[in-house]
């Protein structure tokens, strides 16, 4: 019973990690999300984490659902069903999204998903996404990631009995290969966890309305206006940065390309064409960034062709380097590791077997 919750945990853990690498070569939320509006509340507030499923495309009246509005990743509420697909609201926004033509009904191949409920209850963890995105750390985040690694070490981890004077003693033994391929494992998603964490969407919220100039983010329809942004590298090691605009009202961002030493911060400045149709807008600016494994024209020349293709090769250049190494050297079936997990507690097993080989 022990031994298949052990399992299931790692599946999960396994299940929302490969989620996460799904959605980040997708470009969409695949498992779960977070909320960054007040559009929902009081059902989902901002910066909670909900729970989708994924393989949810269709929906019926007030069901909840994830999907593209105008080049963004959007949950609302489904409040009617046409013809063409799908008319949705926040169920805290006066209009449907859909209201004079703003856009077109929602179809089934928009849709990432739908949000998991319970009783009409969605399924989350208040302020978690906000807590996740802000204040956890990219070292952090690689230290939760080589924490998993070690825990699915543990669990795996080989158990073999021995007998010795007639009594059986159960050893858990972890050999060179086995801790080598954890260790380069653990550094591949370090690696990885490192340039994912520092990828930002920075969304400008603004509104577009004859009454423009008499508050913040009040702008006059068709006139152009200046926001400025500041990319910091909060790793412990140099950084590769691309800043690209998401929508396309965005005209010019003074610094697309340029390199941060670790904690350097760069404020850039985003020149935004307001439309001519008074409304709300949210136009958004992407930032990707990258460590210099690679040559820098190498990486620019991946990146425009798609953001996850540089992480992926310097991905298989270390894997391909790690098993040169591992080849050259002949690592072997020695065990580096020996515990008894029986009869004594951990700190005597572990001065007493730890090394013996």
């Amino acid at each position: 019973m022990k031994r298949l919750l052990e399992y299931g945990i790692v599946f999960m853990v396994f299940t929302l990690v490969l989620g996460s690498v799904v959605g980040a070569l997708l470009d969409r939320p695949v498992f779960m999300s977070y909320v960054y509006s007040d559009s929902m509340t009081p059902t989902i507030n901002k910066g909670d984490l909900f729970f989708m499923n994924p393989f949810s495309r269709s929906a019926d009246v007030g069901d909840i659902i994830v999907f593209n509005l105008r080049g963004t990743w959007t949950v609302h509420r489904v409040v009617a069903i046409v013809e063409s697909g799908y008319l949705t609201k926040g169920d805290n926004n006066v209009g449907i999204d859909q209201q004079g033509g703003r856009a077109p009904p929602v179809s089934r191949d928009k849709i990432a998903g739908k949000v998991i409920t319970f009783g009409g209850t969605p399924l989350k963890i208040p302020r978690l996404g906000s807590y996740l995105q802000g204040r956890i750390s990219s070292k952090d985040k690689m230290f939760l990631a080589g924490a998993l690694i070690i825990f699915g070490a543990l669990v795996f981890g080989t158990s073999e009995k021995k007998v010795k004077h007639k009594k059986r003693k159960k050893f858990f033994k972890l050999k060179f290969k086995t801790l080598y391929l954890l260790a380069s494992a653990l550094l591949l998603v370090m690696i990885s966890t490192s340039m994912f964490v520092s990828w930002q969407v920075f969304s400008i919220e603004y509104a577009v309305t004859s009454a423009g100039g008499q508050r913040e983010g009040w702008y006059l329809p068709d006139s152009t206006f200046e926001k400025e942004l500041s990319i910091k590298n909060a790793n412990f090691y140099p950084m590769i940065y691309f800043i690209a605009p998401d929508t396309p009202n965005i005209a010019d961002i003074s610094a697309t390309e340029f390199d941060l030493s670790a904690g350097e911060e760069k404020p850039i400045e985003v020149t935004i064409n307001a439309p001519e149709e008074t409304s709300l807008y949210a136009d958004k600016v992407r930032v990707n960034a990258y460590m210099p494994l690679l040559p820098r024209s190498l990486t620019r020349r991946l990146y425009m062709i798609h953001p996850i293709l540089p992480v992926l090769v310097m991905l298989l250049e270390t894997s391909f380097f790690l098993s040169l190494v591992y080849i050259i050297s002949g690592i072997g079936e020695e065990d580096v590791l020996k515990i008894r997990t029986r009869r004594s507690s951990l700190w005597r097993q572990i001065k007493a077997e730890v090394f013996r080989i």
